[in-house]
């Protein structure tokens, strides 16, 4: 394995590196280190070219059966059982750099009106539908919100997009703002308020719950504690 190698990959390179191959390539020495070096993990480390300098994968695997007195199908063996470990591992412990991202932006809340725009983005990799928004009331009762999905640039490999949302249904006090986000993997939800806009700002809940995000309505009792509606 080597930077070049990597360049022409899609899952490794996106994940470990962000498309960048020789960020990917060092990413995936350190999993290598980071993993116990049991016989098989050190068999992959020949295989993909860490531990050994040859440039075929059969030689690479002769050098490791050299190293550790096996012939070439057990040296196949081992190295292909430390790399379905190694893919494992990244799978599971290294998901979390490739998970989808929904940023939900307050530029508006006051008595009146909520405006929100929303973003999200995530690895061309990683399949993804159309974030839902709906209008929430307290009986359970969902109305699609219509949104109009807007595309924007991104870095190679990632795929951006924005919505805006205005409504001022949250002077109800029971309505809140849902957006259900759907895919191959768990989406990683952030709020952002900005205050002070067109007048007193409007106290806010974010809620978050698997793929889904709720923006709901904060009430200020006399002491200026939240409570719920």
């Amino acid at each position: 394995m080597t930077i070049g190698n990597l360049a022409h990959t899609t899952a490794i390179l996106e994940v470990l590196g962000a498309g960048d191959p020789r960020l990917a390539y060092n990413q995936l020495k350190h999993v290598l280190l980071s993993l116990d070096q049991d016989l098989a993990v050190t068999a992959a480390g020949y295989s993909l070219g860490y531990a050994s300098d040859y440039d075929s994968h059969l030689g690479r695997l002769d050098d490791f059966g050299r190293d550790y007195t096996y012939d070439q199908r057990q040296a196949r063996r081992y190295s292909d059982k430390g790399i379905e470990q190694i893919a494992r591992h990244i799978s599971s412990e290294w998901m979390l750099e490739a998970s989808p991202t929904l940023t939900i932006e307050v530029v508006k809340a006051n008595d009146e009106v909520l405006e929100l725009v929303i973003r999200s983005e995530r690895l061309a990799i990683v399949e993804m539908r159309d974030p839902v928004v709906e209008m929430v009331s307290s009986t359970g009762k969902r109305e699609s919100f219509p949104v109009d999905w807007r595309p924007l640039a991104g870095e190679a490999g990632a795929l951006r997009q924005e919505a805006s949302v205005r409504t001022d249904q949250l002077r109800q006090p029971d309505v809140a703002v849902s957006v259900l986000w759907t895919g191959e993997a768990w989406p990683l939800f952030h709020l952002a308020v900005l205050r002070g806009l067109d007048g007193a700002s409007l106290p806010l809940d974010l809620m978050t719950f698997g793929a889904r995000a709720t923006v709901s309505r904060c009430f200020l009792d006399k002491a200026g504690s939240a409570d719920p509606p």
